[in-house]
């Protein structure tokens, strides 16, 4: 099954730093590519572990209702996961 939650990407001085707005979900990379990889994986685990839970996954947020600030970006993350 398919899952897509958004992601903002914060831009630091060292590091680009992800988290999910919905879920309790964070990562890092040294650059927007690796932090990309990393969302994936990190989104992979996280969504994996609330299913094996019995959790309900919660509604993905809109992207027009997600704000920002200074030295972010915002992207969706689609992941796949065979039951």
């Amino acid at each position: 099954m398919k899952y897509i939650y958004p992601a903002v990407f914060h831009q630091g001085k060292d590091a680009v730093t992800v988290y999910f707005p919905d879920l309790a979900c964070l990562s890092q990379g040294k650059d927007y590519l690796q932090a990309f990889q990393y969302a994936r994986e990190g989104l992979s685990f996280h969504i994996c572990g609330m299913l094996e839970d019995e959790e309900k996954l919660p509604v993905p947020s809109r992207l027009e209702d997600i704000a920002l600030e200074k030295n972010e970006a915002l992207a969706l993350i689609e992941i796949e996961i065979s039951n």
